[in-house]
C-alpha cells in the first residue's frame, strides 16, 4: 500500500513539473508572432510622428501664407487671428480655443461684410503706387495723403472679381503750387482696368461732382453740385454692379449710368490731380441681392 502511495506522488509531482516546464518554454511561432507585431506597431508610430511633423509644418506654412495674403488684403483683424493660430501650431498648444476666435473673427466679418482696405498704422502693401505723387505721399493714423503738385498720381487695389461696392471717406485740399491754379484740381476714385479701359468719380476742389469713363464715349456720367467743401472730410461709396455705375456722396445718390459693360477684375483707384487728396476708412464688399435691391432704389449701403 505504501508502494502505491509513493507512485501516485511522484506520478503527480512528474505531471506538475511537465506543465510548468511547457509553459516556461513558449514555441518560438508564437514568439516570433509576438515580435512581428511588436516591431509593426512601432514602425507604424513612428511614421505616424514623421507624417503628423510634416503635415504641422505645411499647415503652419500655409497658414503663414494665408495670414500675409488676408494682410495684403487690408483683412488685418482676420490676418493676426490666423498668425496666432499657426504660432500655437507651432508651440503644441491647444488649437480648439484659438479656432474659436477665429470664428468670432468670421462671425465679425460676415455681420459687416465689408473689408478694410487701410490699416491703423501703415499703408498696407497690397495698395500699388506705379508712380509716387511728383510731391510725395503720406500715411498717418489710417489717412492716406496724395501730395499732387503739377500732375496726378493713383493707388491701386485687386478686389474680388464682379459686382463690387466701395466705400471711403475723401478729404480734397489746394496744393501749394501756385502756378497751375487754372488746372483742374480734384481727388477721385473709381476702378481701372487699364488707361484705356476706367470709370472713375470725381470731386474738385469747388465742390462740384461728375464722372468719366472712357469705356464707352457716349455715356454722360454727369456734372452735380456735391455741396462737399474743402478741407473737410466727406463719405463717398461706388459701386459698379452689373452694368451700372453708381455714385454717392454723403449719402446721396448723384450719379447712377448704365456703361454697358460688366466690371470684371477692374481695380479699385483712388486718384489725386493737381491737389493735396486725403483718403481714409477704405473698405469693400461683394453685394448680396437685398444690397443690389437696395441700390436699385438709390440707396447707400449701411
Amino acid at each position: 500500500m505504501r508502494i502505491d502511495i509513493t507512485i501516485i506522488v511522484f506520478l503527480f509531482i512528474y505531471s506538475f513539473s511537465s506543465i510548468l516546464f511547457s509553459q516556461d518554454r513558449v514555441p518560438f511561432a508564437t514568439k516570433k508572432l509576438i515580435k512581428e507585431y511588436q516591431d509593426y506597431e512601432s514602425d507604424i508610430r513612428n511614421k505616424a510622428s514623421q507624417l503628423i511633423e510634416k503635415k504641422k509644418v505645411e499647415t503652419i506654412a500655409a497658414l503663414e501664407k494665408q495670414s500675409a495674403a488676408l494682410s495684403r488684403s487690408g483683412n488685418a483683424e482676420m490676418a493676426r487671428s490666423v498668425l496666432e493660430m499657426a504660432s500655437s501650431l507651432s508651440e503644441g498648444k491647444e488649437m480648439s480655443e484659438g479656432l474659436s476666435g477665429l470664428d468670432n473673427v468670421s462671425d465679425q466679418t460676415a455681420k459687416s461684410k465689408w473689408v478694410n482696405l487701410f490699416s491703423s498704422d501703415d499703408l498696407p502693401k497690397s495698395w500699388i503706387i506705379p508712380e509716387d505723387p511728383d510731391g510725395g505721399w503720406d500715411y498717418k493714423n489710417g489717412v492716406f495723403i496724395m501730395k499732387c503738385l503739377f500732375d496726378d498720381s493713383v493707388a491701386l487695389h485687386d478686389a474680388p472679381e464682379g459686382d463690387l461696392v466701395v466705400r471711403l471717406k475723401v478729404k480734397i485740399v489746394d496744393n501749394e503750387n501756385k502756378e497751375n491754379d487754372a488746372e483742374r484740381k480734384h481727388a477721385g476714385f473709381g476702378f481701372i482696368n487699364s488707361k484705356d479701359s476706367l470709370v472713375m468719380g470725381y470731386v474738385s476742389l469747388e465742390g462740384n461732382a461728375y464722372g468719366y469713363t472712357n469705356i464707352n464715349p457716349a455715356v454722360d456720367l454727369g456734372y452735380i453740385k456735391s455741396g462737399i467743401r474743402e478741407g473737410k472730410f466727406f463719405e463717398v461709396q461706388l459701386a459698379w454692379v452689373g452694368t451700372y455705375f453708381l455714385m454717392f456722396v454723403d449719402d446721396k445718390l448723384l450719379i447712377k449710368s448704365d456703361i454697358g459693360i460688366e466690371r470684371g477684375t477692374a481695380k479699385i483707384s483712388l486718384l489725386g490731380e493737381n491737389c493735396f487728396s486725403s483718403f481714409a476708412s477704405a473698405q469693400h464688399m461683394k453685394p448680396s441681392l437685398e444690397d443690389l435691391k437696395r441700390l436699385a432704389s438709390g440707396k447707400p449701403l449701411e
